[in-house]
This record gives C-alpha cells, structure tokens and sequence, in this order.
C-alpha cells in the first residue's frame, strides 16, 4: 500500500531524492508496492550510513587563544574534550593580547574594493576580552537561547554576563576576571618603619623611601635593579593607559570627566594633567625605576617575585606563579596583599576587565564550537585555573568552593610557612572579592577602545619621561580622544 507515505513529508521526500530518484520512485509506483517499499527501505538504510560515515569523520575545530603561563594550563585540558566528544581541535595561534588582536584584525580586516577578495580565516572559537570584543563585534556571533539557555547563563556571576554583552547582545563567555590588588613586602616595610600606603601620594612617599634606603637585592644573578625599587607599574601599551585610567578615576571630581554617560571622550584636561604631573612624580623621585617604560604585565610580576621592587599592583592569575617563584628565589621574604589605595577624591578604582571566548563569523561547525566554548568555560575548568593559577572564577559554583576551600587550608595547615601562605590566600581572596565588588575600573564599551588606548598611551608616556610636560600632554590626548580614530 502506498499509504505508508502519507507520514512522510514532501519536503522530506525532496531533501532525500534526487531527480532520477524520483523518475525511479514513480516507475515503482507504476509497478507495484512491493518494490516501492523495498526501495523506500534501501533509501533509508543508504541515508543512516551517510550519517554514519559522517559521524565517523570528525571535525577539526581551529581556534586562536591568548597565551603565556596564566592561561596555558587550560589549553592542556583539550584532549579531554576530545576525548568526550570524539571532535580535535588545533590551536592555529596563541600570543599576548596585543599580538591576538592583531592577528584577529588581520584575519578579519575588511577587503578594498579595488583589492582582491580574500579568503575567509579557518577559525571556529577565538579569546578575547569584555575590553576588546565591541571592536570586534562585526565578526563576532551572537549567542542565542538555544545555545547558552536562561540556567546556563544564570550559572555566571550577572555582572560577569552583563558585561558579555555588547549592544544587548551575548557575544562571548566569560572565563575569568582580572581585576588588580597591591602587593607588598611586609618585611622591607617593617625594616624602614614604614606603615602600608593609604593613599596614592603615601604610596609614592613610601616607593621612593624605599628606593633611597638602597637595599641590596637578595640572590639577584644580574646587575640590573641590584637595589630594591619601591614600585612599578607596566609603562607602555595598554598597560600603561590602564594605570592612567584607574589614577583618573580616582582624581576625577565627577563621574564624566573621561567618558559621558553615553560613553563618548570627554577627556577633562584638569583631571589629566593631574594625574601626568603624578606619573612624572613618580619618575623624578625614583618612586618607579627610571626604565619604567620598558616595564610591561611580565614584567612587573617578575621584578616581584625576584625581590627587585617593594610594591606591584598585580593580576588574580599571577598569583599561583608569583608564590612558586618567591619560595625559590626569596624564601625568607613575608607577602601581605591589600585593596588599591584611596585616590584624591577617596574612592578606590582597580583596572579590570574579564578574558572571554568567543564564535567568530569564520566559524564552519559551530554546534560544535558551542560544545567547546561551553567546555572552555565549565566549572571543573575555572576550578583548575582558579586553584592552581589564582585566577577569580565567573561562575557562581566555583567561586564559592574557592571561597570554602581557601578557608579550610587555615585550620589543617600545622608549619609556620605554609599557615602564612594560607593567611595570605585567605586575604588576598578577599580583598579581590571586595575589589570586584566594588572597585572595578571598567571600560565603556566602545568599538574604537582598542585604537583609543594605541593612540593616548604614547603620549602618557612622553609625559611620564619628561618629554612633554603634563599640560601639553593633556591638550594632546584631549584632541586625539574627541578626534577622529
């Protein structure tokens, strides 16, 4: 009977047959059911065995992530997922963020008329970050409801998700947040009698005390910075621009003195040369060291751990690397750790931001990229970064069993090292906590962010070495910001 087609669509039929399938399927209803069933039956098995045959082949996800000590642990949890999904994944690039964005612009830059088209990047997931993802947003894709449902999204911190969104829309998930804390040798401190800063210009007193009581740096194996700095801060790139952000906030009077309430430059040439005339400060007191501007994130987590500078304001995800290297290279110093200091106008304000992963236009298998991006963001993997790097989770779950497992190290730790070490874990979670919270110095969400902080930083620092004096500095930054990018 021919009635057993009636459950069968027609679109159905037109996506499995092809012409000379249907010339054959109606020669078999001219000849008989029997024959149209038996060839209904073929069709059918021959269709599970394509699919079959497919599933077999698995597809290679490429991908481009930021690298370097803090992040790459999570890179060797790949094979896990390919284990559970049968799926491979090849990293086609991993740099430093600056290094990242410029490989994603390049990749996605946007062809001339006049010039040749140019094929589309083989690229199914990519980091980023909240800071740089609005100019990015026109590759970037949208993550719908049926992709990262209402219980999924409602796993993550919701300032951790608000801030994945760009114009209303979910762009990226949120791996991890960055957000800075202050950290001291409490035992150099002590030594000079001095009491931690509580304020900017403390901090400065305090660094350039330090600087001139000429403390011989302990193990050094170089000849550079043999005496102890007070402190240093990246000096170059968006390192810089974001000490001058955070410094800002903390001088500004009125909340638009940078950016209005829609986000547009503003640039208050008061509240700039402020702060200029501050980082020169720093400078011609020996508060930072004279080569400041050759300083970046590395860096200044090294000159740390190696003993070389009193004082860094450091990232959550160089935490588990700073105490490995301390142990080795300055087993005697004692570590405290401690909220930002207050600003002219009182308040605290941490340079921060959140590292994210994301589903470019580029993508050709992108249910299976979701399955990634979901596995890359998932609570056994911010456990593995949160507890072995230090890095502060976005998902509600794992920051709690951080919260709870930090505090029970106290009470089972018996020697004396390692009970100080848990009290500064302990102090230090909960200074970042109180940071996130409340100190976090975000960035508006502007697609030419990227290329504003490229075009002011230079400036900030021609001002920091004396170059151009803070007034002229500010008219510069003041024109490059309300100018054309």
């Amino acid at each position: 009977s021919l009635s057993s087609l009636s459950s069968i669509s027609g679109s159905d039929i037109a996506k499995k047959l092809g012409q000379a399938d249907l010339a054959t399927l109606k020669n078999a209803m001219q000849t008989g059911a029997g024959k149209l069933n038996g060839m209904l039956q073929d069709m059918q098995a021959r269709t599970t065995m394509e699919e079959l045959n497919a599933s077999s082949s698995p597809c290679t996800l490429k991908i481009a992530v930021v690298g370097g000590p803090q992040y790459d642990r999570l890179y060797e949890r790949l094979p896990l997922f390919e284990q559970e999904t049968g799926l491979r994944v090849e990293i086609v690039f991993r740099g430093s963020h600056p290094e990242l964005n410029d490989y994603l612009a390049a990749s996605f830059q946007q062809p001339s008329p006049s010039s040749s088209s140019v094929p589309p990047p083989e690229l199914d997931l990519i980091s980023t970050h909240i800071k740089y993802a609005p100019s990015q947003a026109n590759f970037l894709q949208e993550l719908d409801y049926d992709e990262v449902s209402e219980q999924e999204r409602s796993e993550f911190l919701e300032s951790a998700l608000e801030a994945s969104k760009f114009q209303g829309k979910l762009i990226q998930l949120p791996r991890m947040v960055d957000s800075r804390v202050l950290f001291y040798r409490a035992d150099i401190l002590e030594t000079l009698q001095l009491a931690p800063p509580e304020t900017w210009q403390d901090l400065l007193v305090i660094a350039r005390t330090i600087r001139k009581a000429g403390l011989p740096v302990r193990h050094s194996t170089t000849k550079d910075l043999d005496v102890v700095q007070g402190y240093v801060f990246p000096g170059k790139l968006s390192g810089l621009f974001g000490t001058f952000y955070e410094l800002a906030m903390m001088e500004m009077g009125h909340p638009e003195a940078l950016f209005d309430s829609d986000d547009h430059p503003v640039f208050d040439e008061s509240t700039v040369v402020n702060v200029l005339r501050y980082m020169r400060e720093l400078v011609t007191t020996s508060a930072v060291p004279q080569d400041i501007e050759t300083y970046y994130f590395d860096e200044v987590s090294s000159a740390f751990c190696e003993g070389k500078v009193a004082m860094v304001a450091d990232w959550p995800s160089f935490y588990g690397n700073m105490k490995h290297r301390l142990r080795q290279a300055q087993p005697h110093a004692r570590i405290k750790v401690m909220r930002y200091p207050v600003g002219p106008n009182r308040k605290r304000s941490a340079y921060s931001g959140m590292h994210s992963f994301a589903i470019p236009t580029s993508c050709r298998h992108r249910t299976q990229a979701v399955s990634l991006l979901k596995f890359l963001v998932r609570d056994d993997q911010q456990w593995i970064e949160a507890s072995e790097s230090g890095s502060f989770p976005t998902k509600k779950a794992v920051l709690q069993r951080v919260v709870d497992e930090t505090a029970s190290r106290r009470t089972i730790i018996a020697d004396q090292i390692n009970h100080e070490e848990a009290e500064l874990d302990i102090e230090r979670l909960r200074c970042l906590r109180f940071t996130v919270e409340n100190d976090m110095a975000m960035f508006p969400h502007l697609a030419t962010y990227p290329e504003l902080e490229d075009a002011l930083y230079p400036i900030i620092q021609d001002a920091m070495m004396g170059r151009v004096s803070p007034e002229e500095a500010a008219r510069k930054m003041k024109a490059r910001a309300l100018g054309p990018i």
